[in-house]
């Protein structure tokens, strides 16, 4: 909390998040209402010392909240409560094969809130972030048919990437605390290895084909998001990319090792840019024509989420210089590519055939409805719940 009259932050609680005060009806008297772990909660609190008084009590058990800590809630000035039933995450969603004349094949793993798929190099598993209320990473085995958890600790554990070789998934974790980078055996031995010690947030973006570097974007108070490298031998060096006022995020190296492609909004909106690797000063190109996210390399070509969902693609020619196509799309708009969130919503097959799609709902794109749940005069069933003597 930010104390206007003397600027200063005040820790009021943990663990929680879009909090508002609602009065009681008395006198300096009411509630810090606020979202955690997909519930509503509320403890009294004092106006004027502006301190919370005993223990937090949850009020509602079954109400929407995103990732990022926003909650499908509000409470009118007369006391009504209206808010979307459902947990972490309301819509469930498939994965699906889409090839390149639009041919979807439906992906058999059950129904979950997916986000971020990564397919491993090999092609025979799925990693991918269950936006539930445990916020873990799941494989699915496109072989056996199964799906597994890999991570169960406190805490999300989103945005993860694969090494060349298919053994070790590289992801971001708050665990410890700030969201850092770990590593972690794909088939669950061991225990997951800590990348780096940062007060900034982190997320993985790519491992470059020699399985040297690890590109991922940092979240800088300063510089907003920057694009740097770790080198993934015992020195853990980090390396600035792109650093600039505007934002530079989700990089992604060639198969050749020469290019970066990453989305940069230095235009006043996301295109996709290519520099030289690792010599990332020496010139930019831009590939995008009419703005464009998430740049994914598969083969000689460059793919990207245009605004529209759609998933566009340019081939590259190989060489010392850049030179590739106009963008011409590949898979049409209709899956969830979530423009709003961090990372790739879609991956491709080492063949470059296929396309890993997310669908909202079920196979035929259907999914139950959210329930809207309004309370009259929900402050007094507040006053029951949560005494404020």
């Amino acid at each position: 909390m930010l104390d206007l009259q003397t600027g200063t932050h005040k820790m009021l609680l943990r663990g929680g998040s879009h909090a508002h005060y609602v009065s009681s009806g008395e006198r300096g008297s009411g509630y810090l209402v606020y979202a955690a772990a997909g519930t509503l909660r509320a403890v009294p609190f004092d106006l004027a010392r502006l301190e919370t008084r005993g223990t937090p009590v949850t009020v509602v058990s079954d109400v929407v909240t995103t990732i990022r800590g926003g909650v499908d809630a509000i409470v009118a000035g007369d006391g009504t409560l209206a808010y979307v039933q459902g947990t972490v995450e309301v819509t469930p969603r498939s994965l699906v094969w889409v090839d390149r004349e639009g041919r979807e094949t439906p992906i058999l793993a059950p129904q979950r809130p997916y986000f971020l798929p990564a397919l491993s190099p090999d092609g025979t598993r799925v990693a991918v972030f269950a936006n539930d209320q445990e916020r873990d990473l799941w494989l699915w085995d496109l072989r056996q048919t199964t799906l597994t958890r890999l991570t169960s600790t406190p805490g999300v554990d989103v945005v993860q990437v694969w090494t060349p070789d298919s053994r070790r998934l590289i992801f971001t974790s708050e665990r410890l605390g700030v969201r850092n980078l770990f590593w972690q055996q794909a088939d669950g031995a061991g225990t997951a290895e800590r990348l780096t010690e940062s007060p900034n947030t982190q997320y993985p973006m790519g491992v470059s084909p020699d399985g040297q570097w690890l590109i991922f974007t940092d979240e800088s108070p300063a510089t907003r998001n920057d694009l740097m490298a770790l080198t993934l031998d015992a020195a853990r060096r980090v390396v600035p990319l792109v650093q600039s006022e505007f934002v530079e995020q989700n990089g992604s190296l060639s198969p050749d090792g020469r290019w970066l492609a990453y989305e940069a909004d230095d235009s006043g909106r996301f295109e996709i840019f290519v520099r030289p690797f690792p010599d990332v000063g020496s010139g930019r190109q831009q590939v995008s024509t009419s703005g464009g996210t998430r740049p994914l390399w598969r083969g000689d070509e460059l793919f990207y989420v245009a605004p529209t969902g759609a998933v566009m693609g340019v081939r590259v020619a190989r060489g010392t210089s850049w030179s590739a196509t106009t963008p011409t799309q590949v898979v049409k708009e209709g899956y969830f590519t979530n423009p709003n969130w961090w990372g790739r919503s879609y991956d491709i097959s080492p063949d470059g055939q296929r396309f890993l799609m997310i669908k909202e709902g079920g196979a035929d794109g259907t999914g139950a409805p959210a329930s809207i749940i309004v309370v009259q005069h929900w402050v007094e069933e507040l006053k029951r719940l949560v005494p404020t003597k």
